[in-house]
């Protein structure tokens, strides 16, 4: 995420934040390193009337530690959006910003339909006493080191308003911290902390499979490699009509929300060896594409997404994000995925905020204050 005011001090208070009772305590002596991973698949449905999106999410949860589990702690980030008694709405209220407090419950998000199970026996949960985002599942077989499990559950959410990064501003869609997610188990234990308003999030990897249905007039930027041959025509098609209505010139001051479309497309996409997933949905957005070759050969699509607002500023942005790409590749190490993407949309948290293989811009001032913040959050990959 794009430097905050003060980040350096917020990161000397992180430990007084709000943390679960239970699962965090710091085991001694300390293990040696290991990493868990989760793999997951994802089918959601939106609906740009009630603004939800319905589905079944399901993970396979791999124990790599030597530890045997009794209990896996969850990650439900959409319920911090639930009422005014989480930690994200104290946090808003401590920094001043009464927004979210005050806010229609119309505005508010939650999950609904929340019923974990394994292979179809159900697993008696809870919430976290102080923390609605926050939930253990009581294994009824522990789970042993080198031992895996199937968790499946419906899900529900109604998205909330754009308060913090998952959010919506009337039919544009920021989906991020959407679905329900075990926190991270290491060395020193359990890491289930609520939703705040900053900084970036501690996150096991795996791989994600991820259906989403929506009208079809939804153009989509998200994590992953696009499977669905239609939507990629459909995206080229996009990309030729957006070059030709940008060369004609647009009027800035006009960015009106298409009506939906009755008809619906389903369109897929997987990603491997990452953290998080995030999509943006709009049906405004204008796209460009470039194309990085990296030096050993490999290229990598370059995407952005954009609507009217800043659209003088973007036409560029597909070759900062390419410019980006290369770099690092040259300076760091090569970029490991097939793309990445750049998408202005709703921020209520910074100027950007980085996800695996994509990137939400906030407003920018000036082709150079985007080309810079593009270049930063493009970085976090690495």
């Amino acid at each position: 995420m794009l430097a905050m005011k003060f980040f350096s001090f917020a990161l000397l208070l992180w430990p007084l934040f709000s943390y679960a009772q239970s699962p965090s305590t710091i085991q001694s002596p300390v293990k040696p390193y290991f990493q868990q991973e989760v793999n997951y698949k994802i089918a959601v449905t939106l609906d740009d009337v009630k603004h939800t999106v319905t589905g079944n999410i399901e993970f396979e949860y791999i124990n790599h530690s030597p530890d045997t589990l009794k209990e896996i702690w969850m990650h439900l980030w959409g319920n911090a959006f639930k009422n005014k008694r989480t930690a994200f709405s104290r946090q808003k209220l401590r920094d001043g910003n009464s927004r979210f407090y005050f806010a229609a419950d119309k505005d508010l998000g939650r999950y609904k339909n929340l019923d974990f199970n394994t292979e179809g026996t159900k697993i008696n949960w809870n919430y976290d006493t102080k923390n609605p985002d926050i939930a253990v599942l009581q294994l009824s077989k522990a789970l042993a080191p080198g031992a895996r499990i199937r968790i499946a559950t419906p899900f529900v959410l109604k998205i909330p308003a754009s308060f913090s990064r998952l959010g919506h501003v009337e039919t544009s869609y920021q989906m991020t911290q959407w679905y329900p997610k075990p926190a991270v188990y290491d060395n020193k234990g359990w890491h289930a902390m609520p939703y705040l308003d900053q900084g970036e999030f501690y996150s096991e990897f795996g791989a994600f499979d991820v259906t989403l249905t929506l009208p079809e007039n939804y153009v989509v930027g998200a994590t992953g490699l696009l499977q669905t041959p239609s939507e990629l025509e459909f995206l080229k098609r996009k990309e030729q009509e957006s070059r030709e209505l940008l060369r004609k010139g647009v009027n800035k001051k006009k960015d009106p929300f298409p009506a939906s479309s009755a008809n619906v497309k389903t369109i897929r996409y997987t990603a491997e060896k990452v953290h998080d997933f995030a999509w943006f949905a709009d049906k405004r957005f204008f796209v460009l594409k470039d194309t990085a070759k990296l030096a050993s050969g490999k290229t990598v699509d370059c995407w952005v997404m954009f609507s009217n607002a800043e659209s003088d500023i973007w036409q560029k942005g597909a070759f900062y994000v390419r410019r980006s790409v290369e770099f690092y590749s040259d300076k760091v190490g090569e970029y490991p995925w097939p793309q990445a993407t750049a998408v202005h949309s709703a921020l209520s948290a910074g100027g950007g905020m980085e996800y695996p293989m994509i990137t939400v811009i906030g407003n920018s001032s000036s082709p150079k204050d985007l080309d810079e913040v593009i270049t930063h959050e493009v970085g976090h990959n690495w």
